[in-house]
């Protein structure tokens, strides 16, 4: 339980150091690499929560062949 808030935690930490780090380049840049990462986090979500809800894989038994 632990080790997923820190890696939740440093994972959301550098998000915010290279959106911080980009926008400091260019001030704009920051925003787009913050809703870049927004997007990605979206669709890691989305991909997770769709291999959760799949049943698990019919297998043919010898018997009901």
């Amino acid at each position: 339980m632990l080790i997923n808030l820190i890696t939740f935690t440093v994972g959301l930490l550098g998000v915010g150091l290279m959106a911080f780090g980009a926008g400091l380049i260019l001030p704009a840049a920051g925003y787009i690499v913050a809703g870049s990462f927004c997007l990605f986090w979206s669709w890691l979500a989305s991909k997770a929560a769709a291999q959760a809800n799949q049943p698990p894989p019919v297998t043919k038994n010898e018997e009901d062949s």
